[in-house]
């Protein structure tokens, strides 16, 4: 299919010139093929003497290759290696590419408009109102013109600005006008940034979208503003890296756990952005652990658990520290500890004991569920936690995560139903959502109802 520009969901060919920056007379003809899977690149011969003596897969790897399509488009390859050979042809696989520009240099981008799987329907913006007819009267349809922005966060992290709008697309034939929602996300960096910051940033995004519609989010576009020179023109250029993934089915705003016009409502929609951005630093590793969850729904409710336990215990770990004692109060007791070790016995049992009492002032996973689980309200927490007595909840998840951490003698009965460990896991999900999103601004009253709403539990 002839590249278009608009979906890394779509697959596209290129043919065209392509050679090293280093040796732009050497180019080698062949063709480009770009999938949801990955860039292929198959060259009519080697371009460089590595490539002619390559034996295995990443034996050669080419960090920039660029090239120039039939259609004269500028074309940059990044993260190349060596994949394969057919006599003199050579193929080779690339992490990501460019078209519209060529990249020498890293810090030249200024904006990246970005859309996302499910962005309009989360956005959710009326942009055609109907007005109704009588007898007389046909039914008249009035379209929003010059509609400022759904939202719009200033001085983040990296970030000048990170602007929502959302305008209309019209297509049209013969028999047909079609008028679509567009809805994109735009990134203004604080000063030219590198591909790797804006992978960064869509993902970081992305993520808090998926926390937010309760279900994978990909980024399907990725439009570039480049800026060579600080006081030259904007040179535009598409950038996409394979998603590797299918395409989300599309959802509609009710199936969604909090779509845009219901952040609205508390006035302060801003506000998870801002704290999401500023905060991710700190709770990436959480994130990381919740959304593994999200995007491989179909993994082993036990596998599942075990991340969704450490995402809790990362979670405290992160945001409310937790000692015992004070690292000076606790230093003289390690101190008298290590000490007090007998002389003469195994070197491995006394640096197991030793390693042990560095980390012995921590708090035990169950303290730390204990002091998460008292910020909930408590009648919150029964629905949530499915029992009116939280320090048995506790216990148990102690006990399973025990369990299948070392594989004890005692093995809890819930192990044996997968049906009781999806609920159990569903309800864990639902506590993480409501300490995460309560930690990003928002009160817990309203993100609870819609978090309780959508436990499907069976």
């Amino acid at each position: 299919m002839k590249y278009a520009g608009e979906e890394m969901f779509r697959d596209f060919i290129l043919n065209g010139h392509w050679w090293l920056p280093s040796d732009p007379n050497g180019a080698a003809y062949g063709t480009l093929s770009y999938s949801v899977d990955r860039i292929k690149l198959r060259l009519d011969r080697a371009f460089t003497p590595e490539l002619d003596t390559a034996y295995g897969v990443g034996s050669v790897k080419i960090p920039i290759i660029l090239g120039r399509a039939n259609d004269s488009s500028h074309i940059t390859l990044l993260r190349a290696f060596y994949w394969n050979s057919h006599g003199n042809e050579i193929d080779l696989l690339a992490n990501e590419i460019v078209v519209g520009a060529h990249l020498d240099r890293a810090y030249v981008v200024r904006e990246a408009v970005v859309r996302f799987t499910n962005l309009e329907e989360w956005t959710s913006c009326p942009l055609v109102q109907q007005s109704p007819g009588d007898a007389d009267v046909a039914v008249r349809f009035s379209v929003t013109k010059d509609s400022q922005p759904n939202l719009q966060v200033s001085e983040l992290p990296s970030l000048k600005n990170l602007t929502l709008s959302t305008d209309l697309e019209v297509s049209h034939d013969l028999v047909e006008t079609k008028l679509t929602n567009q809805s994109r996300f735009t990134l203004e960096f604080t000063q030219p940034a590198t591909l790797e910051t804006v992978t960064d940033s869509v993902r970081s995004l992305g993520n808090l979208l998926a926390l937010l519609i309760d279900d994978p989010v990909q980024p399907t576009n990725i439009r570039l503003a480049i800026q060579f020179d600080p006081t030259g023109p904007d040179i535009f250029a598409n950038y996409a890296i394979p998603p590797r993934a299918t395409l989300p089915q599309k959802k509609l705003e009710f199936e969604m756990l909090l779509p845009f016009q219901d952040l609205r409502q508390t006035n302060t929609p801003k506000t998870p952005f801002k704290n999401w951005f500023q905060e991710e630093e700190v709770l990436r590793p959480v994130y990381d652990l919740l959304l593994s969850t999200v995007y491989s729904p179909g993994q082993h409710v036990q596998s599942t658990f075990l991340s969704l336990a450490q995402a809790l215990e990362s979670f405290h770990r992160r945001v409310h520290g937790g000692n015992y004692l004070s690292e000076e109060g606790y230093s003289s007791i390690k101190n008298a500890l290590i000490a007090a070790i007998p002389a003469g016995i195994d070197e491995k049992l006394s640096g197991k004991l030793k390693a042990m009492l560095q980390y012995a002032n921590e708090l035990s996973l169950k303290s730390r569920l204990d002091n998460l689980l008292e910020g909930i309200r408590r009648d919150h927490l029964d629905n949530l936690a499915g029992t009116d007595d939280p320090r048995r909840f506790v216990r148990s998840l102690v006990d399973i995560r025990n369990y299948l951490t070392h594989y004890g003698e005692h093995k809890p009965s819930i192990l044996e139903s997968t049906t009781e460990m999806y609920n159990l896991n569903r309800r864990l999900t639902a506590l993480l959502l409501l300490l995460i999103l309560k930690y990003l601004g928002l009160p817990e009253d309203f993100v609870y109802v819609p978090v309780v709403a959508r436990l499907r539990l069976f």
